[in-house]
């Protein structure tokens, strides 16, 4: 605006702005509570729902999210973090927690995890310190033929 200043209260209405489009890029949600699956959904979808188009849906990212973090809760005694990320070629979904058992995703053939393989372009289990992420890129926009 070459150094005008804003209108009185606007200060707070692009703070608020500036907050909503940083949320929507990246959302991190803390697991150590175990808040409820809707609770995480409905957290998810508003945050990342802000500015995207109707091509870009939310519900293959939706599921994702559900299937690793009830994996997280089912199967470890310490969920740490959710964390998703706009990315060039979609969302990254990332679950964290503090058991180091990466074998025992890496083999897990269960139909969630198939789930999650045919919702995403990838996943998969890295270790961390001091346990590990599973992880999975869903594209941002659903194709359809025509």
């Amino acid at each position: 605006m070459n150094g005008e200043t804003l209108p009185p209260g606007w200060d707070l209405v692009v703070e608020r702005l500036s907050l909503r489009v940083a949320t929507a890029a990246e959302l991190t949600v803390d697991l150590t509570t175990r808040p409820s699956l809707r609770r995480i959904r409905s957290t998810v979808a508003g945050c990342l729902g802000f500015g995207r188009t109707k091509e870009e849906p939310l519900g293959a990212v939706l599921l994702v999210v559900d299937e690793l973090v009830g994996n997280a809760y089912d199967h470890t005694a310490h969920p740490a973090r959710l964390k998703v990320t706009r990315e060039l070629r979609g969302l990254l979904v990332e679950v964290s927690d503090e058991e180091p058992s990466v074998e025992r995703v890496a083999a897990g053939g269960g139909h969630g995890l198939k789930l999650v393989d045919q919702l995403s372009l990838g996943w998969g289990v890295r270790a961390t310190e001091p346990g590990k992420t599973v992880w999975a890129l869903v594209p941002a926009q659903l194709f359809r033929e025509h």
